[in-house]
C-alpha cells in the first residue's frame, strides 16, 4: 500500500547518489577556483568544510539516528558559526580579508543546505530545534561578516531563498511521514478490531456446538450410555477447533498479520456448513452462478455471515427441522440467504437477531460491515417457509461485486 521496501531503497541509494554528485562538483569547483588555498583564510576555511563533509557525508549514504543526525548537525553549524566569527574578527584587524568572497567557499554552504533539508526530514525533535537555526543563520550570515555589499547581500539573498526551500521541502516531508505513519497505524488499529470481531464469531460458533452437544449427550445419556462417546468425541473436535480457531486469531492480532489470506472461491462456506451441528436439524446447501470465482474479500464476509446465522439457528430456534443457505452469484452481486423452519421463541430472542432491538451484536457488526462493503444484511420471519408449525427466520446478505470498500 505504501510501496515496496526494496522501491524505498532503490529511491534512498538515488537521492544519495545525486547528492554526492553535487558535494563533490562544488568541491571540485572551490578546489579549480583555489577558494580553500586563499592565504588569507589560513586554516580557517579547510576547518570549516571538512567539519561540514565529515558530517554530510556519511549522511548521504547511511540512514543515520534521528538524534545524531540532529546534533551532528548542531555541531557542523557551530564550527561554522565559529569560524565565521573568527573571519569577521580577522578582517577588523587589518588582515588581507578585504573582500566578502574570501569568507565562504561553494561547498561548505551546500553541505549545510543538505544537512538542514536532512535534518528537517529525519532529526530527533529536541536535536532539529536547535539545529535548524543554528544551521540557517551559518548559511546566510558567512557572505557578510567581512563586508556587507551589494554583491555578498545577492550572495546571503540567494543562499536563504535556497536555504528556504531545502527547510520548506524537509519540513513537507516530515510531515508527509507522520502522516503516513498514522494511516498504518490506523490501519493496524482497524485490523485488530476486526479480528476481534471475527474471533468472537469463531468462538461463538464453536462455544455454542458444544453447548449443544453436551446437553444432546446429558440427555441420552441414562437411555442410549453408549451415545455418550460419540457426543464426547464431538465435543473434543469441536473444542480442539475453537482452540486453534482462538490461537490463530491472538497471533494475527500480536503480529499484525491478517490470518485470512486465501484463494478466492466458497471452499470454506462449504466446509462451514458441512461441519454444521444442528441438533435434530439437517443442513443444505445450494450455490447457482460461477461460486468458484468469488473474491476472497467477499467470500470471507459470506462466510462470517453465514458463521453468525447458524450460530443464532442453534441459539435460538425451537423446534427447527431444517435449515438452508442458498448462495447465488453474479458477476455484479452475491446474495447469501439463511433459512430454518425454526418457530419464534417465548423470550422474543429470535427478533433480538436482527440487531435493531438491543440484542444480536453479532449481526449489528456485520451489518456495519456490510453497508461500508456497498452491501446490505437483514434478519427477520421468512415468508416463503415450508414450516407447517413455525413461522421461521431468514438472514439475507447482498453484496455488490466487486466490493465498494473491503473491510472484515
Amino acid at each position: 500500500m505504501f510501496g515496496s521496501p526494496r522501491a524505498a531503497a532503490v529511491g534512498r541509494f538515488a537521492g544519495g547518489a545525486l547528492l554526492l554528485c553535487v558535494l563533490g562538483l562544488a568541491l571540485l569547483v572551490d578546489v579549480g577556483a583555489g577558494t580553500l588555498g586563499n592565504p588569507g583564510t589560513g586554516i580557517v576555511l579547510y576547518l570549516s568544510t571538512g567539519v561540514a563533509g565529515a558530517v554530510v557525508l556519511p549522511v548521504t549514504g547511511i540512514r543515520l539516528p534521528g538524534g545524531l543526525l540532529a546534533w551532528a548537525a548542531c555541531g557542523a553549524a557551530l564550527v561554522s558559526l565559529a569560524c565565521s566569527a573568527w573571519l569577521g574578527v580577522a578582517a577588523r584587524d587589518g588582515s588581507s580579508l578585504d573582500k566578502a568572497s574570501d569568507a565562504y567557499a561553494l561547498f561548505e554552504p551546500t553541505a549545510l543546505i543538505v544537512l538542514l533539508n536532512v535534518t528537517a526530514r529525519r532529526g530527533s525533535r529536541a536535536g532539529t530545534v536547535a539545529a535548524l537555526p543554528l544551521l540557517m543563520t551559518a548559511v546566510v550570515l558567512r557572505p557578510l561578516v567581512i563586508e556587507v555589499d551589494e554583491g555578498s547581500s545577492i550572495v546571503a539573498l540567494l543562499l536563504t531563498l535556497v536555504a528556504s526551500g531545502a527547510l520548506a521541502a524537509g519540513l513537507t516531508g516530515r510531515l508527509v511521514a507522520v502522516s503516513r505513519r498514522q494511516r498504518e497505524e490506523q490501519i493496524r488499529l482497524e485490523q485488530r478490531l476486526a479480528f476481534a470481531r471475527d474471533l468472537h464469531d469463531f468462538v461463538a460458533h464453536h462455544i455454542s456446538g458444544i453447548v449443544v452437544q453436551a446437553q444432546g449427550a446429558r440427555a441420552v445419556a441414562a437411555k442410549k450410555p453408549q451415545a455418550v462417546g460419540d457426543a464426547l468425541g464431538l465435543i473434543e473436535s469441536t473444542g480442539a477447533e475453537a482452540l486453534t480457531a482462538m490461537r490463530k486469531m491472538v497471533g494475527a492480532l500480536r503480529e499484525d498479520t491478517d490470518p485470512h489470506t486465501r484463494a478466492p472461491g466458497t471452499d470454506g462456506i462449504r466446509a462451514l456448513v458441512d461441519d454444521a451441528v444442528l441438533p435434530g436439524a439437517r443442513v443444505d446447501f445450494t450455490e447457482t452462478g460461477p461460486a468458484g470465482e468469488l473474491p476472497a474479500d467477499a467470500a470471507h464476509l459470506v462466510e462470517r455471515v453465514v458463521m453468525e446465522a447458524l450460530t443464532n439457528i442453534r441459539k435460538h430456534a425451537r423446534g427447527c427441522t431444517a435449515a438452508r443457505v442458498s448462495l447465488d452469484v453474479s458477476r455484479r452481486r452475491v446474495t447469501a440467504r439463511i433459512t430454518d423452519d425454526g418457530s419464534q421463541a417465548d423470550d422474543g430472542s429470535r427478533g433480538a437477531q436482527d440487531g435493531r432491538t438491543g440484542g444480536g451484536y453479532g449481526l449489528r457488526g456485520l451489518r456495519e460491515v456490510a453497508d461500508a462493503a456497498g452491501g446490505t444484511l437483514t434478519a427477520g420471519p421468512a415468508p416463503d417457509t415450508a414450516s407447517d408449525t413455525g413461522d421461521g427466520w431468514q438472514v439475507v446478505l447482498q453484496l455488490p461485486l466487486p466490493l465498494r470498500q473491503v473491510r472484515r
